[in-house]
């Protein structure tokens, strides 16, 4: 059994401040995976999900002690992930609008695979629209969570998972 394994999160935080090195890899195992699904839901493309994820590890390793413990560390974490992709996505956007419009190959090319289809309907999608489906279905956060995280009421938050699967669904059979 891993030394950290059975360690709270705000634990495996407390070690990190205290110098235990070790106990930042316990975080990293934890939270890795979801970190990266995270990026690539938002931008959407493996390669940059893969260094989104090494600079927010490399974001939370610096700024860990900023972790006042008034919410739960995998919230924290998830917020740090979130602004930081939607501020990569924002930058790249604004320095190569020529090439923001122009269809990706991957995207162009006749697939009749499900995995291209959802990845077409997801680019449809608007990045706070792919956020709170990542909250829901990928982060398994509660409305009341992502009502919090995105500062709306817990009915909005519901209603706006059931508008987005409709909507979803109706672009899926359209």
């Amino acid at each position: 059994m891993p030394p950290y394994e059975q360690s709270t999160d705000n634990d495996l935080v407390d070690y990190i401040t205290q110098g235990d090195i070790g106990a930042f890899e316990g975080l990293y195992d934890r939270y890795a995976s979801k970190v990266l699904k995270r990026c690539f839901f938002i931008c959407l493309n493996p390669e940059e999900a893969r260094d989104l994820m090494q600079e927010i590890w490399i974001k939370v390793f610096l700024h860990i002690h900023g972790f006042k413990k008034q919410a739960a560390f995998s919230s924290w974490l998830y917020r740090l992930t979130t602004n930081h992709c939607l501020n990569y996505i924002k930058s790249k956007a604004h320095s190569e609008q020529l090439t923001a419009n122009t269809p990706s190959l991957e995207t162009t090319q006749e697939d009749t695979t499900s995995t291209v289809e959802v990845h077409h309907l997801l680019q449809k999608l608007s990045l706070e629209d792919r956020t709170i489906l990542a909250m829901k279905f990928m982060g398994e956060y509660t409305y009341e969570e992502i009502a919090t995280i995105c500062e709306i009421g817990v009915s909005a938050a519901k209603m706006r998972v059931s508008r987005l699967i409709a909507q979803l669904r109706e672009e899926a059979n359209s």
